[in-house]
């Protein structure tokens, strides 16, 4: 297959296995908050996958700032840099992060400051370690009871064991992650007739989940979460 066809199978997979898994067997009902949530987890954990294979093909140069590890007093790891950052908030027309992607969702000009994901990054270094580390700021209404780390646990292993077999480019990582957030949007907010969701959810708040899901989870150690592999270009 050409690059473009992989891609397009890569996304196909993510959609397709995010709304099965995310739909109740027998009412066909959509848990929507759960559903973009964890599709923001995963994006959040394979932008440091991304990440990683910029540093290892020399797309990007490695410095102190570029990657950096972090140990907390329970022996946990987590990992923060500006390689993590080009790939999850701030991209380029060339490489666009997952924020430049998914903010699309909302189809709103003034998004980013509503959302303001750079404050959910200030926000997430602060709370590394502690227990409200991970879990997404969202209103209520919307009902998020899977946390964003145990969906990347739950999921990411298998994707990136389909991602491998599908040949895809690691560096396309958040092409893929990104357009299915745009296409996602329209189940989690309840504008599909043939995919009814339970708490439909504001177009701006899918976003915002995304966000409050992916920036943490691309912290994550990927040994602690079965995702440590070297990915061959």
């Amino acid at each position: 297959m050409s690059t473009e066809e992989i891609v397009r199978a890569c996304t196909a997979e993510v959609g397709g296995y995010i709304l099965a898994t995310y739909r109740d067997k027998k009412t066909g009902v959509l848990n929507a908050a759960n559903g973009v949530s964890a599709l923001g987890a995963l994006a959040g954990i394979f932008a440091q996958v991304q990440a990683r294979a910029m540093l290892r093909f020399g797309v990007i140069p490695q410095t102190e700032t570029t990657l950096v590890e972090i140990s907390t007093k329970a022996g946990d790891h987590y990992y923060f840099g500006d390689a993590i950052n080009a790939c999850l908030l701030e991209g380029s027309e060339k490489s666009p992060s997952f924020w430049n992607l998914s903010a699309g969702a909302a189809k709103d000009p003034k998004i980013a400051d509503k959302i303001k994901p750079q404050e959910i990054a200030k926000r997430t270094a602060k709370e590394v370690g502690g227990r409200d580390f991970g879990r997404p700021r969202i209103d209520s209404r919307y009902r998020v009871t899977e946390l964003p780390a145990d969906a990347v646990r739950r999921h990411g292993p298998w994707l990136l064991a389909r991602f491998l077999e599908l040949n895809l480019d690691p560096l396309l990582l958040m092409y893929v992650f990104g357009s299915v957030a745009q296409s996602f949007a329209a189940f989690a907010a309840d504008e599909i007739p043939e995919v009814r969701a339970d708490a439909p959810i504001k177009r701006a708040d899918i976003v915002r989940l995304y966000m409050e899901s992916a920036i943490p989870s691309s912290k994550l150690d990927l040994r602690a979460v079965d995702m440590a592999i070297e990915w061959k270009q």
